[in-house]
């Protein structure tokens, strides 16, 4: 189990705040639950990101604060401010965003099992359109992952995009020196575990990953992780896929697997599996 860095009483002390509650962690930092900010003049509950002072980066800080501003839609965590906050003597910049009760989508999976097929696919719609909206912008998340989408009040119709610490604009100039592994490794597209660029295919990869997994409750291309490097497990994700239940509904199965093309340019787009999912959806 995952262990904040941070006291509570520290915490609790650095925002006046009555109680609060160790999120997890993420790249850059870790993340609180706070009852009774004052944001805009009213106490509210949120979510607070400590950005971790030893490894503060500047340019890697705006990146999150674009990521969580470029796109006002329910389907994006909402960024309230950034306040700059002593910690037990230590000044930390936080975070300061909406609280999104329901759990992560790992955490649902570890407590409710899997979701029903008619869940997968409304989930499936949701984070395409959320993906389709962050590409309109020409931005890429590069870490999408069952822990970095919230289930708006366990809701699988809701998701929600978090932890844009390692977004970027698909035409920025980067702060990675390729070649590189940037993201989290199993979700990671063909391209990303050569140390290639990510671009907006890589994240449609990682959405085929997520969907295999919510269908069958297994990774399609790793069956054991047991003694393994990265290096072992990154030649596994290769070829076709693992196959899919034969349940699985075929407009559902066809987007999947599509999105799971070893070659970038068949992935297609959000927009166009957005649309054969709303397609099976009918």
């Amino acid at each position: 189990m995952v262990k904040p860095s941070l006291a509570a009483d520290d915490v609790r002390t650095a925002f006046d705040a009555a109680e609060v509650k160790f999120l997890g962690k993420g790249t850059f930092g870790e993340t609180w639950r706070i009852d009774s900010v004052q944001v805009a003049g009213e106490a509210i509950v949120c979510a607070v990101k400590f950005l971790d002072p030893r490894t503060f980066n500047a340019g890697l800080v705006q990146r999150e604060i674009d990521g969580l501003t470029v796109v006002d839609s329910r389907r994006f965590a909402r960024l309230h401010e950034v306040r700059d906050v002593d910690v037990s003597g230590v000044v930390h910049t936080t975070l300061v965003c909406e609280y999104l009760p329901g759990g992560d989508v790992a955490w649902n999976l570890t407590e409710f099992g899997l979701p029903s097929q008619k869940d997968v696919l409304a989930f499936a719609v949701e984070l395409l359109h959320g993906v389709k909206q962050l590409h309109e912008v020409d931005r890429v998340h590069r870490d999408l992952k069952p822990a970095n989408i919230i289930l708006r009040d366990g809701r699988w119709d809701t998701p929600v995009l978090i932890d844009m610490g390692l977004s970027k604009g698909a035409s920025d100039l980067t702060m990675t020196v390729y070649p590189q592994r940037v993201g989290s490794l199993i979700y990671m597209a063909p391209e990303q575990l050569r140390g290639e660029r990510a671009r907006k295919s890589s994240d449609l990869w990682a959405c085929g990953i997520i969907l295999f997994t919510l269908l069958t409750g297994r990774h399609p291309y790793v069956t054991s992780f047991d003694g393994k490097t990265e290096d072992d497990v990154a030649e596994e994700i290769t070829g076709p896929p693992s196959p899919l239940p034969p349940h699985v509904d075929a407009g559902l199965r066809e987007v999947i697997l599509r999105l799971l093309s070893e070659d970038a340019f068949e992935r297609g787009s959000a927009k166009r599996a957005l649309k054969d999912l709303r397609k099976a959806m009918k």
